[in-house]
């Protein structure tokens, strides 16, 4: 039987980077994916947004967590030879005159100023719909999600260190100190299950509220410039000739099936980024669920009852924002060196949510 220090549950954007940066810190680890076949983070947007929400207000550690992004994603690029990174302004067309006048708010408060541009006059922008004006969001960034999990993979197998089959609850022993699952003993386990935890029994208690997301790529021959564009909808275009453009929202409706309910709604989002009529035909539709939760903030540390059992999990849509960060955090947390972020670390919600007579691992 093989010994390491931890078995990685869940290899999408977060728990790839978890896996990378026990690795980097000489850790003997392994990654358990079963080929990512639902995995969020591939119909993610990967964009990272420092002014989110209908309210304008800076993304949740925002300054401490883009930053890290940028270094650690552009290190990566030339580690493993792939491109998946890409620095891109958001381009925000404003919807009415109450949004701009928004916008010309926060430009004007101090910790704002840096990311919000000038703003654009109508028609500033050819065929796109900005009859009230526009703004250009700085310090962003778009992250290919799939070219970015391939990436991960290889490298995870050229190391031998990903196991691409499922992980049944069933098959962990945790009697004695070690845990053993399949030809592995570990110190710990981490889940990195997305939205599945709502079905693992160690961490479901947590207050999770998944979000099924779906988005489009279109071709069309409609001009585009190389912005994220974002008004109400992100669309971005990823070739001369096609875009996409993302992405639904349903907390009712959760699973990984494209439904004709949301190629609708995206079509009908798609008219009101242009100014008239333009050719769209749908060449690709992807669905997947976020594992968002109901404090808006991560869910990151140990099981209250058995702290080898330790998750890494809620980073919702602001995975490809936030894992790089976050990971590193978190390991540092494991290797004793640091604390984990008071607002990410799952303890807090021990009291009111674990219910110890049902959950309580063996």
């Amino acid at each position: 039987m093989a010994r390491v220090d931890y078995i990685v549950a869940g290899c999408g954007v977060a728990g790839s980077c978890v896996l990378y940066e026990l690795l980097r810190r000489g850790k003997k680890a392994v990654g358990v994916d079963d080929s990512l076949r639902d995995a969020a983070s591939l119909v993610a947007a990967g964009v990272i947004n420092p002014i989110t929400g209908k309210r304008l207000v800076k993304s949740w550690r925002s300054a401490e967590a883009h930053p890290c992004a940028k270094k650690f994603y552009k290190a990566l690029e030339r580690e493993l030879g792939a491109r998946f990174y890409r620095e891109r302004k958001i381009l925000q067309l404003c919807k009415s005159p109450e949004e701009d006048a928004l916008w010309s708010e926060r430009a004007g408060l101090g910790g704002y100023r840096e990311f919000v541009g000038e703003r654009n006059e109508a028609g500033s922008f050819g065929i796109l719909n900005d009859a009230f004006g526009s703004r250009f969001v700085e310090r962003s960034a778009w992250v290919e999600p799939r070219a970015l999990i391939d990436a991960f993979r290889k490298y995870f197998l050229s190391r031998g260190v990903l196991i691409e089959k499922n992980l049944d609850f069933s098959e962990i022993d945790s009697g004695g100190g070690l845990l053993r699952w399949g030809d592995f003993s570990a110190r710990a386990i981490i889940f990195c299950d997305g939205w599945r935890v709502v079905k693992n029994p160690y961490f479901s208690w947590l207050p999770y509220r998944p979000a099924k997301g779906e988005i489009l790529e279109v071709k069309s021959p409609a001009p585009l410039p190389e912005h994220i564009i974002h008004r109400g909808n992100w669309l971005m275009k990823v070739s001369e000739n096609s875009f996409r453009i993302g992405s639904t929202w349903d907390r009712e409706n959760l699973g990984c099936s494209p439904t004709p309910a949301a190629r609708a709604e995206l079509l009908g989002a798609v008219k009101k980024f242009f100014r008239s009529e333009v050719s769209a035909e749908v060449s690709a539709h992807f669905a997947g669920v976020r594992p968002c939760t109901a404090t808006t903030r991560p869910h990151i540390g140990a099981h209250p009852a058995d702290p080898r059992f330790l998750s890494f999990n809620g980073l919702g849509s602001k995975g490809c924002a936030l894992s790089p960060y976050m990971a590193k955090i978190f390991c540092g947390w494991l290797c004793g060196e640091s604390a984990l972020d008071p607002e990410a670390d799952l303890s807090r919600h021990a009291a009111k949510f674990f219910n110890r007579p049902k959950t309580e691992v063996s």
